[in-house]
């Protein structure tokens, strides 16, 4: 099954790539081409290699980000790291950040141990969505969201854990050794964020032995982690680094995927020995070189044309879910890391006016919902403005975003909305989204989409030049 699905996610790329048969002097039927066990060895290795790089991509991508993001201060390792403030332009951790909820994040490891997310009781009502996910870049399980509070104590287990859960706790099996945790709470504006962050204070993580020595009073320790330096030849140092990952992050006793895994051997990855690429003959690593160039453009092209694209946005639903099709989790990991299942926010991004040409703070846009269409979110909706690197752009107005609970927000009296988006601060601010100078993009939350937007019969309206 797993080699169909892998075939049929990457035939047509790789049939495109591969070289003709060569054709015979006459009309008669093409004459095969006969391969040398050399070329044979290469052949297989692109091919296995290429199969390779899309089922580990996320895998690697999280290896080499991990470092990075906790000497940058972004994440904790095994405890949160807590932000206390809406994001601004100034922020430059986190991509497509928004600024209705303060944020808490970390990096988690359970080979040794399990670890305990405490989600408090709230005092007063407010949504907040705790996610935990995987190395392979899926959504394990989420705490709140649409479900409203689900306060209590739960236990992230790791693939080889065969212990007991203690009582009252919930377990949550993670299929890889590491993972990703994200708790994101609501906040109102500036004057709702003290609120907020006495609401995010309850949040904690600890490792098992810890919460059971020092309960909630733990306090957590700094830790690291070392950067890996591969050895391997260029032009195969992303299986050094996927080899590396797939020590750190895989289980010692298989996974869903284990047959699958098994065919890597052949090309010198595992779980045990990592990339042996020393063992490997010159006609493998030939091939596997080549791999990396042809699954870099898959992986593009698949980003390229990801989703349903109407009225200038585009949709996709597969964000968290998407192990079924490795070409698709590649491109969502390269691309929108740690994206949320779609029933619990959904993010459609648009780079383009109804007309179809780019967005540009040079020209004056509006966004015009008519009556009792504006975005259906059972929570609520909002609208954000990035630049080309997808971060907040600086504004003397202080906005970043604009949305159902932005405060002084003014409907027509037809009950319509038109939202204002441009460079210039226009005589009345309540309905204006500041325009950077240049070229821009827009992303729609909605937090609890409505069914009619996840069936398809409901769509935003394209944004509309007026100058």
């Amino acid at each position: 099954m797993i080699m169909t699905r892998l075939a049929l996610a990457i035939g047509l790329s790789l049939s495109l790539l591969l070289p003709l048969p060569a054709q015979s002097a006459s009309n008669d039927a093409p004459a095969t081409s006969i391969l040398s066990a050399e070329q044979a060895r290469e052949e297989n290795a692109y091919t296995l290699g290429v199969q390779a790089y899309l089922w580990g991509f996320p895998l690697y991508f999280y290896d080499v980000t991990g470092p990075k993001s906790l000497q940058a201060g972004a994440v904790g390792m095994n405890t949160l790291r807590k932000y206390s403030a809406l994001k601004t332009a100034k922020d430059r951790t986190v991509v497509t950040p928004n600024n209705v909820t303060i944020d808490a994040y970390a990096r988690f490891d359970v080979s040794k141990e399990p670890l305990v997310v405490h989600v408090p009781a709230l005092t007063e009502p407010r949504w907040y969505l705790t996610q935990i996910g995987n190395t392979f870049d899926e959504v394990t399980h989420n705490i709140g969201g649409i479900k409203g509070a689900q306060p209590g104590d739960y236990l992230i287990t790791g693939p080889d854990f065969h212990g007991t859960v203690p009582r009252e706790m919930t377990q949550v099996p993670s299929r890889t050794k590491w993972g990703v945790i994200a708790v994101r709470i609501f906040a109102n504006g500036e004057q709702d964020v003290a609120a907020a962050i006495e609401a995010q204070k309850g949040f904690q993580i600890m490792p098992l032995s810890a919460y059971l020595r020092d309960g909630l009073q733990y306090k957590p320790s700094t830790a690291d982690i070392p950067v890996f330096n591969g050895t391997a030849p260029e032009g195969v140092r992303f299986f050094d680094q996927l080899g590396h990952a797939m020590q750190q992050f895989m289980p010692a006793s298989g996974d869903q995927d284990e047959a699958f895994m098994t065919q890597l051997r052949l090309i010198g990855l595992s779980p045990d020995m990592g990339f042996d690429w020393r063992s490997l003959d010159e006609a493998t690593l030939r091939g596997l070189t080549r791999a990396v160039a042809a699954a870099q453009q898959i992986v593009d092209q698949r980003w390229k044309n990801l989703g349903e694209v109407t009225n200038g946005w585009r949709y996709f639903m597969v964000g968290g879910r998407a192990g079924h099709d490795y070409a698709m989790r590649a491109a969502l990991a390269k691309n929108v890391i740690g994206a949320q299942l779609s029933e619990q926010v959904l993010y459609p991004n648009t780079q383009v006016d109804d007309q179809g040409s780019a967005l540009d703070g040079k020209h004056k846009y509006v966004m015009q919902f008519a009556e009792g269409q504006q975005p259906p979110a059972s929570l609520f909706w909002n609208l954000s403005m990035y630049g080309a690197d997808m971060l907040f752009v600086e504004n003397a107005f202080g906005r970043y975003s604009i949305g159902s609970m932005t405060a002084g927000l003014k409907p027509a009296a037809d009950g319509s909305l038109t939202l204002l988006i441009q460079q210039e601060r226009p005589s009345d601010t309540s309905n204006w989204l500041p325009a950077p100078a240049g070229p821009f993009n827009l992303t729609m939350r909605f937090y609890g989409p409505g069914s009619s937007v996840l069936d398809g019969s409901y769509r935003l309206p394209a944004i509309k030049r007026v100058d």
